[in-house]
């Protein structure tokens, strides 16, 4: 396989992933605990990710939760609940126990694995040198050794390459024979391709059903406007393989609730997550609703069925979905992902929505990274594009989104970014704007939890902290958090950059009740087992940046946004209520649409119940519950809000009618009451 062709190799490298997943523990006990663990799976499977398992030679076994972002990462493991269970290759693992089978395992999801074994063929070499020609040849900019390291430790372990002295390592006869039957990525699948082999590329024309879609975007540039922007959630990986899957189910018309538990059963996910690919699987254009909460298959979605081809897919997407043939045109030439979402949000997108797309396109060879959060349109990417009808980022987006309310809002928001990219610039530049050693990073940091309106400085010097930053919750109780700011030129921080003696003497120093380490981003076991034990979070500046973005728009309190000082899942609570508050917002807006849409209808019946609005939402893409309605419902028809006025009561919630008032009046009155008491905050 070593001369795979290079379509191959490029398929090879855009379903591998960059880090392998830590394995705690001493790396001689690696394969003796992979193999208790499976082996205990097995027996006791569904497997609680609470269980200690006991394991022979290893008296350090944490719970099973600890070790299972390693097992899902290389395929052994899935999740059902709360549960672990063994995939397919889990139960082959278990009846080989052979380390020739877990090396395929993480040569098929990992990039530059088998290729290391390729380098030390020819030449031995030392994990420096290692480093060097893998960063040279595949256009790294890896400054450490940690990436290289925790390969050479796995093919140690696996038997794959052999020290020889003098610090330096040579491929073994079993590393010379895998590298047989893998599919080795060389640097050549990633050398620029002259433009005339695009000519040579011929791409099938879209079915009938899909190519009206684009027809009528073509013919008609406003409906730009009309592509939405609503969250996107798929399992992974393989993630429109899927959607196939998904949407095959639905090709006959499926009750909603069958359509879930197919869901959950297929992919072991909770109800809840089934239920969040809704909105997604109807705005993207792949299902509709075509009775009360019956579902089937749209017309443009069978046809990709009946295609099979991904290209297809990305037509629907396309048509439903902003930013998705034009992500393609951005990346004509080499971006940084960054870069890249910048430009996502001139078209209405946030990272995380940019990055789902960007997997889609990267799934169906229409993207690719030809380095480490780089990317770049593929010969068959610009070809596709040429097709395709694409919006301009000054046209895409609707007058609201285009301009913010007021000249105030519009300074804060340039003041946040570009407070976020001075952060962003300084957590890799210990000397950034010509300052002492990380006081830019420590002042950035100070001013961005400012501008979120935290009361926050830097205090830096010796024997204090980096930041505090104080807070009260909605009772008036009082909190304060230190952050320990690590700026490295190097982009990483490893637990040999902190002291943990001295972050608790500093957090007992400002009374703290938090502590948290930021930094551009953090290596090794070590230094989580550390964070988890001392309960320090860990924030990365992007993760920062993404907050501080978010919270100004669903309105999260401090007591809310605070929640990322919390270990060890503060991060992921916070995430989760800023989806359901955005998920808040879009429904009190299609609320207020709806009731004005049937005002004339409510003049004569006397009101609408949300019980009524709920079956009414027969074409919409947000699939609200009733509970949901029933409290977008009483929040609009608060006292201090009024948009609603309740004309019935009736015991049952869902079943209380409601009217409409004067809408604009209200909005001017709350507009008018918010300006009031913005002025009257310090500044």
């Amino acid at each position: 396989m070593k001369n795979s062709s290079i379509k191959e190799q490029r398929n090879m490298w855009s379903k591998q992933g960059w880090s392998i997943p830590d394995l705690r523990g001493s790396k001689h006990s690696w394969f003796t605990l992979v193999t208790g663990i499976i082996e205990y799976v097995e027996k006791n499977q569904p497997c609680d990710l609470k269980d200690i398992p006991e394991i022979a030679g290893n008296s350090d076994v944490q719970p099973i939760k600890t070790y299972f972002p390693f097992f899902r990462g290389i395929g052994l493991m899935r999740k059902r609940s709360e549960n672990a269970v063994l995939t397919d290759a889990g139960k082959k693992f278990v009846n080989s126990k052979s380390k020739s089978y877990l090396a395929d395992l993480i040569q098929s999801n990992y990039r530059l694995f088998g290729e290391v074994i390729a380098l030390l063929e020819g030449e031995s070499m030392t994990i420096s040198d290692v480093n060097s020609v893998i960063c040279h040849q595949y256009g790294l900019n890896w400054k450490h050794l940690n990436n290289i390291r925790g390969r050479m430790d796995w093919l140690e372990v696996l038997d794959l390459i052999r020290p020889i002295g003098n610090n330096k390592w040579e491929a073994s006869e079993e590393g010379i024979e895998s590298l047989n039957r893998w599919c080795i990525v060389t640097p050549e699948a990633f050398e620029s391709v002259d433009t005339d082999n695009e000519n040579d590329i011929a791409l099938s024309d879209p079915p009938a059903e899909i190519a009206s879609m684009l027809q009528r975007l073509s013919e008609s540039p406003e409906l730009h406007n009309k592509r939405n922007t609503y969250n996107i959630w798929v399992p992974s990986p393989n993630r429109i393989d899927n959607l196939r899957t998904i949407i095959q189910f639905a090709s006959e018309r499926v009750a909603k609730d069958h359509l879930y538990q197919f869901i959950e059963d297929e992919f072991s996910l909770k109800k809840s997550s089934a239920e969040s690919m809704m909105p997604f699987l109807k705005a993207s254009g792949l299902l509709e609703e075509v009775g009360r909460s019956i579902y089937i298959a749209t017309p443009a979605a069978k046809a990709w069925l009946e295609t099979g081809n991904d290209l297809d897919f990305i037509r629907i997407l396309h048509s439903n979905m902003r930013f998705v043939g034009e992500m393609i045109r951005a990346c004509q030439k080499d971006i940084i992902r960054n870069d890249l979402y910048a430009q996502a949000k001139q078209y209405g997108l946030n990272t995380e929505k940019a990055r789902w797309i960007a997997g889609f396109l990267i799934e169906a060879e229409l993207l690719e990274e030809p380095q480490y959060l780089h990317l770049k349109a593929t010969p068959l990417g610009n070809v596709f594009i040429k097709a395709l009808p694409l919006a301009q980022a000054d046209v895409s987006i609707s007058k609201k989104e285009e301009k913010p309310s007021s000249q105030t809002e519009e300074h804060q928001e340039n003041l946040m970014e570009k407070t976020i990219k001075l952060m962003e610039q300084a957590s890799v530049d210990p000397s950034a704007e010509n300052k002492a050693n990380g006081v830019a990073f420590e002042e950035e940091i100070a001013a961005l939890f400012c501008l979120m309106g935290f009361q926050a400085k830097r205090v830096g010097g010796a024997g204090d902290t980096d930041v505090i930053v104080k807070w009260k919750d909605g009772e008036g109780k009082a909190f304060t958090a230190i952050i320990d700011a690590k700026s490295r030129n190097s982009g990483t921080v490893s637990h040999n950059d902190i002291s943990d003696v001295a972050i608790e003497t500093h957090r007992d120093k400002n009374n703290a009740e938090y502590a948290a380490i930021i930094g551009h981003a953090f290596t090794g076991d070590t230094i989580r087992n550390h964070a988890l034990k001392k309960s320090f979070a860990l924030i990365t500046v992007e993760e920062l940046g993404n907050i501080a973005r978010a919270a100004k728009t669903p309105g999260l309190s401090l007591e809310e946004i605070a929640l990322l000082f919390r270990s060890p899942d503060g991060l992921s609570q916070l995430s989760e209520i800023i989806s359901e508050k955005q998920r808040e917002l879009e429904l009190i807006s299609l609320v207020v649409t709806k009731m004005y849409e049937q005002e004339e209808k409510l003049e004569e019946f006397g009101g609408i119940s949300p019980r009524d609005m709920y079956f009414s939402f027969e074409n919409t893409d947000i699939s609200p519950s009733r509970e949901e309605l029933i409290t977008a419902f009483e929040t609009l028809a608060k006292p201090e809000i009024g948009i609603l006025k309740a004309t019935n009561h009736r015991v049952s919630s869902e079943n209380t009618t409601y009217m409409i008032t004067d809408g604009k009046y209200r909005v001017a009155r709350l507009t008018a009451i918010a300006a009031a008491i913005e002025k009257g905050l310090p500044n």
